[in-house]
């Protein structure tokens, strides 16, 4: 069987073992948006995520987008101005509270 990871026209997608997912909190995460959505497998179910890099460190990681909050308002930046990309966006990301259950708020840099 071939590993589809290895294809060069999925490169930069698939489960990176070496990216950590990004934990947000209350402030403000200025986040540039490396990848479009797509799934990956980790503890034994898939999850939609973007391969995000914080601009303040200059680290990638991954954001798990399967929130409800979050990927409403991913998709209506991802559809405001026609071409149906996240790629290159820089988004200001934060929870609205300390509760691990808190809505995400977004807001384009």
């Amino acid at each position: 069987m071939t590993n589809l990871n290895s294809d060069d026209k999925l490169q930069g997608f698939g489960d990176d073992p070496n990216l950590t997912h990004l934990r947000v909190g209350t402030d403000p995460q200025i986040l540039e948006i490396l990848t479009d959505p797509y799934v990956i497998y980790r503890s034994n179910r898939y999850a939609p995520v973007v391969k995000i890099k914080e601009v303040e460190s200059d680290k990638e990681y991954i954001l798990y987008i399967s929130s409800t909050s979050l990927a409403q308002q991913l998709e209506d930046i991802r559809t405001f101005d026609g071409d149906g990309s996240l790629i290159g966006i820089k988004v200001a990301v934060n929870k609205d509270s300390d509760d691990r259950f808190a809505k995400y708020e977004v807001s384009v840099e």
